[in-house]
């Protein structure tokens, strides 16, 4: 009885000295200050280029106001019904459908050539807009801006939270929003300094506005090849054991350092979670009187 009853305190035992051990986190051994080092090396890297490549983006979509106070509502006859309207709307459509598949293809493709692509791709249809000789084509132009710019938004906030803990991400996001709405409170002035160019190399003002912003944009682009990192079990920045302590924090915080296979399933249960649509309704909200002071404030200015 006695043995019996050892071997059930030993058992008790066994399972209990388990218990504790798998409950020591995975990333309890490290350095507080080696963790804070990392972290504020990932910082850098990430935070100030995407932070200024989403203002690029916002300036990109919403210098419409600026271009046709400055002749292209003249010049392309945008006052004809609702045409500047129609132009300023065409954006949205491929931009709201394209923006859970980009996130599809970021997986498969990485975060390096993914963003490259949505960069460059939208800046070459905004220099496109700098020799559209209609209004047609400058309805093309902006749904392929749409397209093109629809995958880089949610890749941004999706490669930030595969690098930090969770309650880490919220003031990172708004590090990358403050960045990018404070650069782009000059984007006017910006646009209004290109304009004065005028009528130079056989091309008006507001030609000038797009094409520089759009070889501006590829230029970027092109930058965010070689310094945005990719996921973290494939960056390239970070030591071996900088890594390793990236990829157990993750792993101790949610379990999901490496990423798992996107299925259909997957993503209709998201689709599904109640509390996606009302954070998506407050975003809306937020976001439909800032665009449309944005589009149309210039011109209601200049017609005072």
């Amino acid at each position: 009885m006695l043995e019996t009853d050892a071997g059930v305190d030993s058992e008790k035992l066994s399972g209990t000295l388990d218990v504790e051990v798998s409950s020591v986190a995975l990333d309890a051994h490290y350095d507080p200050q080696a963790v804070a080092r990392v972290l504020r090396k990932i910082d850098w890297r990430m935070l100030p280029l995407l932070g200024f490549v989403y203002s690029i983006s916002l300036i990109d979509r919403t210098n419409l106001g600026v271009a046709r106070i400055s002749g292209m509502g003249m010049d392309l006859n945008l006052n004809i019904g609702e045409r500047y309207s129609i132009a300023s709307m065409v954006y949205f459509p491929p931009y709201i459908l394209l923006e859970i598949p980009g996130n599809i293809v970021l997986r498969w493709l990485g975060a390096q050539s993914w963003i490259t692509i949505c960069v460059v791709g939208w800046g070459a249809a905004q220099t496109g807009m700098a020799f559209v000789p209609s209004w047609g084509l400058l309805c093309l132009t902006r749904v392929l801006l749409g397209a093109f710019e629809a995958g880089f938004f949610p890749a941004m906030a999706f490669i930030i939270t595969t690098w930090y803990k969770r309650h880490e991400v919220q003031k990172r996001l708004a590090i990358f929003y403050l960045t990018a709405i404070s650069l782009t409170g000059f984007s006017s002035i910006l646009a209004y300094d290109l304009q004065l160019i005028g009528d130079r190399g056989g091309l008006r003002g507001w030609r000038w506005i797009f094409l520089l912003e759009g070889l501006m944009t590829i230029a970027l682009g092109l930058l965010t090849w070689y310094f945005i990192p990719d996921f973290p079990d494939k960056n390239t920045f970070l030591s071996k054991e900088e890594t390793k302590l990236v990829l157990d924090r993750i792993e101790a915080d949610r379990r999901d350092s490496l990423p798992d296979p996107i299925t259909l399933r997957k993503v209709l249960k998201h689709l599904c979670d109640p509390f996606l649509w009302p954070c998506g309704f407050m975003f809306m909200s937020s976001t439909m009187p800032a665009y449309t002071i944005a589009f149309f404030t210039s011109i209601l200015l200049s017609g005072m």
